[in-house]
C-alpha cells in the first residue's frame, strides 16, 4: 500500500504541532512594524508534526511505501492521511475533496484534535477520522483495515512501545528554532504527554489526556538514533511541561550529557517547576533556551482559569538565572482572560518589559473546542470562522473590552516590546546572528 501522510496543505504561516495540535497561526497587526515581526517570525521557526513522525514509523516498518507532502503536488498513493488543524481546515477540506477526485479509489483519513471536533464536515471530504491520539489506530490501518467514519484511538498507555519517529521522509533542512537554537539539523522530542495540571484554557489535555511518561533510556535512545541517523545538532523538546517531575528531569539532562554531548536544546516549562540546581545540570547537558508560560501580570485572573498562582518574586529570580547561564529565555502571555481590562492587560505587557526576556509572545486566549474553557464561555463565543480561533484574533466577547480594542492592544503590545531601546540594547549580542541572517548584504 502507498500512504502519503499530508502535513501542510497551504502556504500559510502556521504550525500545526502547537497548541495541542489545533494549530497557530501568528497574526500581529497591519501596521508596518507589525508586519515586519510577522515577517521574521516566518522565516525563523518551522517544527516538525512529530503525530506524522510516528506514523511515518507505523507504516514503514509495516512495509508500506511511505511520502510526506508539505503543500506541494500530491502523488498518487491508496491512502492519504491528513493532519488537520482549526487554523486551516478549509485547505484542508478542499485538499481532501481534490484528491477523491483525482484518485477516485484512495481512502483519506484525518487526524488531530479538530477533525474530531468538526466531524461531519471533515467526513463529506473524506472516509475515516482517527480521534484521539493516531498511533494505535495507524497500527490496525496497517494491517490493511481501512476504517469508516470515525475512529476512537486508545491513548499510548506504554509510551517506551512506541517506534521512534522515522524523518526519513522529511525534509529535515526546513526545520528551525532560530534564534533561540542556532544548530541545525533540528528536530522535535516528546519525553512525555499531557499534563497534571488542570487549566480550563488548555487545549493539550484535550488531545493528549493524562500525563505519561517514557523513561529516560527511552528517550536517550532516541536522541542517540537521532544524532547517528540525521546528524542533529539542535533539539526541541515539545512536552507542555518538562520539568513536571524535576528529578526525572535531571536524570535526562544527565543522560543527554553522558550520551549525546554537543546538541543544544530547548523545552517549555513552568518557573515554579525550576530551581538552580536543576538550571545547572540542563545547562550543563546543552540547554540554550527555555519557553516559560508567564500568561499574566494578574494572579488572581489566572486562578479564575485553573491556573496554579506562583510566586512572582521567585518567578522572575528563576528567569534571571536562567539568563545569568546563558539560556535564552522566551515569555508567553494571554491577553483577552476573563476580566481582562485596558488596565490589567497594560500590567501584563509592562510586566513583560520589566522581564525583558529575549523573546516574547502575546496570545489572545482562545476558546478551543473540548477545552473546560470553551464549555463555559460558549455563550460569550461571537466569532463564526473557525480559522480565525488562530491565538491571536478574539473570539468571545469580554464584557469589559471589545474585540476590536483587544487586537489594539495585542499589537501594542508586540511593537512596543520588541522595538525599544532597552530591548535591542539588553539583547545585542543575541540578536547579532539573527540581523545576519535576515539582513540582505
Amino acid at each position: 500500500m502507498k500512504v502519503v501522510l499530508v502535513e501542510k496543505t497551504s502556504d500559510k504561516n502556521i504550525n500545526k504541532d502547537q497548541m495541542g495540535g489545533y494549530g497557530i497561526n501568528t497574526q500581529v497587526g497591519d501596521s508596518f512594524f507589525a508586519r515586519w515581526i510577522m515577517r521574521q517570525k516566518k522565516n525563523l521557526r518551522n517544527v516538525p508534526l512529530l503525530s506524522l513522525g510516528y506514523l511515518a514509523s507505523i507504516f514503514s516498518e509495516a512495509g508500506h511505501g511511505v511520502k510526506v507532502v508539505d503543500n506541494e503536488p500530491l502523488p498518487p498513493a491508496d491512502l492519504f492521511i491528513i493532519a488537520s488543524s482549526i487554523v486551516d481546515y478549509r485547505s484542508e477540506l478542499n485538499t481532501a475533496a481534490g484528491i477523491k477526485k483525482k484518485f477516485p479509489s484512495a481512502k483519506v483519513g484525518f487526524i488531530g484534535p479538530f477533525a474530531g471536533y468538526l466531524a461531519d464536515d471533515y467526513l463529506r471530504a473524506g472516509d475515516f477520522i482517527i480521534k484521539g491520539e493516531p498511533e494505535n489506530a495507524a497500527k490496525e490501518i496497517s494491517k490493511g483495515r481501512i476504517p469508516k467514519g470515525i475512529v476512537d484511538s486508545r491513548p499510548v498507555e506504554n509510551l517506551d512501545e512506541l517506534s521512534f519517529p522515522n524523518w526519513d521522509f522529511f525534509n529535515i533542512d526546513n526545520y528551525l528554532y532560530y534564534p533561540t537554537i542556532q544548530k541545525k539539523p533540528f528536530l522535535s522530542i516528546q519525553s512525555s504527554r499531557g499534563c497534571s495540571f488542570l487549566c480550563k484554557y488548555c487545549p493539550y489535555t484535550v488531545y493528549q489526556g493524562k500525563w505519561r511518561t517514557r523513561s529516560t533510556r527511552n528517550i536517550i535512545d532516541e536522541i542517540k538514533y537521532m544524532k547517528d541517523r540525521f546528524k542533529i545538532k539542535g533539539l526541541l523538546f515539545r512536552d507542555p511541561i518538562f520539568t513536571l517531575d524535576k528529578d526525572r528531569a535531571a536524570r535526562i539532562a544527565e543522560g543527554i550529557a553522558s550520551s549525546s554531548g554537543g546538541i543544544e536544546w530547548a523545552c517549555e516549562t513552568r518557573t515554579d517547576m525550576l530551581d538552580e540546581k536543576l538550571v545547572d545540570r540542563m545547562y550543563s547537558a546543552g540547554l540554550r533556551a527555555i519557553n516559560f508560560g508567564i500568561e499574566s501580570a494578574k494572579q488572581d485572573l489566572l486562578s479564575k482559569a485553573s491556573r496554579k498562582a506562583v510566586d512572582t518574586d521567585y518567578q522572575e529570580h528563576i528567569i534571571r538565572y536562567c539568563e545569568k547561564k546563558g539560556i535564552k529565555v522566551i515569555a508567553f502571555y494571554l491577553l483577552g482572560l476573563p476580566d481582562d481590562t485596558f488596565s490589567t492587560i497594560n500590567e501584563t505587557v509592562n510586566y513583560a518589559k520589566k522581564l525583558n526576556t529575549f523573546l516574547a509572545q502575546f496570545h489572545i486566549l482562545t476558546p478551543f473546542p473540548g477545552t473546560d474553557f470553551y464549555n463555559t464561555f460558549k455563550e460569550r463565543i461571537v466569532e463564526k470562522d473557525w480559522e480565525k480561533f488562530n491565538s491571536f484574533t478574539p473570539t468571545m466577547n469580554l464584557g469589559k473590552l471589545s474585540r476590536e480594542e483587544l487586537k489594539v492592544l495585542k499589537e501594542r503590545a508586540f511593537v512596543t516590546y520588541y522595538f525599544r531601546p532597552h530591548y535591542i540594547v539588553t539583547h545585542l549580542k543575541g540578536l547579532m546572528p539573527l540581523w545576519r541572517k535576515l539582513l540582505p548584504f
